[in-house]
């Protein structure tokens, strides 16, 4: 027998690696902040940013950023 919301959690990202910047609710997308994203699963070409498709994004964006 499994509880099936701690089976369901999905981990998070290092907090000292993996940094997204929310941009708005027109858009609803998250700047990926990485140094390297090249080999995150989660980073996507959106234009001439990257951008973060993780699901729980928003849980570990860096707050006080424009």
């Amino acid at each position: 027998m499994t509880n099936d919301a701690v089976s369901n959690q999905r981990r998070l990202p290092d907090p000292e690696i993996c940094r997204t910047r929310y941009r708005g609710k027109v858009l609803d997308i998250s700047n990926c902040l990485m140094e390297d994203p090249s080999g995150c699963k989660y980073a996507a070409t959106f234009g001439s940013s990257i951008i973060c498709l993780h699901p729980d994004r928003r849980s570990f964006e860096k707050a006080g950023l424009p």
